[in-house]
């Protein structure tokens, strides 16, 4: 395969956020549960991007995430920030019992200056009742891969702006 056939294949396979985010965030104005899962990345199917995260939110094991405590711990002390400010979430511990998922996808550590910083993308997944019509679906996409905590940071502020929050 020459360099054009690969780079007009890559173009082919490229996805947009729009291809990926089936939603807004304002879905979520009156849900109330939240659950925070973190796994590491994995290989995703590009023409299925969607897909591929919302299959791994759901076979993640809520508990497992502990296993990333590193990353897990930084999003939590911001969502636990938000939650006893605003008091309009709170957490759950199973997939069953959430309203939406707040899914990081680690990607990898960074060092800088001796410290390992956590990587990824974020994600926000509306859970649907298994007697819904509807699949679950990605509602929030980060606008890139970047830190954990500039994620939560990120999210947090697109749901304030949501629900109106100061």
């Amino acid at each position: 395969m020459s360099c054009t056939e690969f780079a007009s294949a890559q173009e082919r396979a490229a996805f947009t956020d729009s291809d990926v985010v089936q939603g807004s965030l304002s879905e979520l104005k009156d849900k109330q549960r939240v659950l925070l899962l973190v796994t590491r990345g994995s290989v995703i199917d590009s023409r299925g991007i969607g897909k591929s995260v919302i299959a791994d939110a759901y076979k993640a094991d809520p508990r497992r995430t502990r296993r990333y405590l590193h990353a897990f711990s930084i999003i939590a002390q911001k969502v636990n920030k938000y939650i006893r400010k605003y008091h309009s979430i709170s957490a759950v511990d199973r997939i069953a019992d959430a309203d939406y998922i707040l899914f990081f996808n680690l990607l990898e550590y960074r060092r800088s200056l001796g410290a390992a910083y956590p990587y990824g993308e974020m994600y926000v997944i509306l859970n649907q009742p298994p007697d819904s019509k509807h699949p679950p679906r990605i509602v929030w996409k980060a606008k890139k891969v970047m830190w954990a905590e500039d994620a939560a940071k990120e999210f947090i502020k697109s749901l304030k702006e949501v629900r109106g929050e100061k």
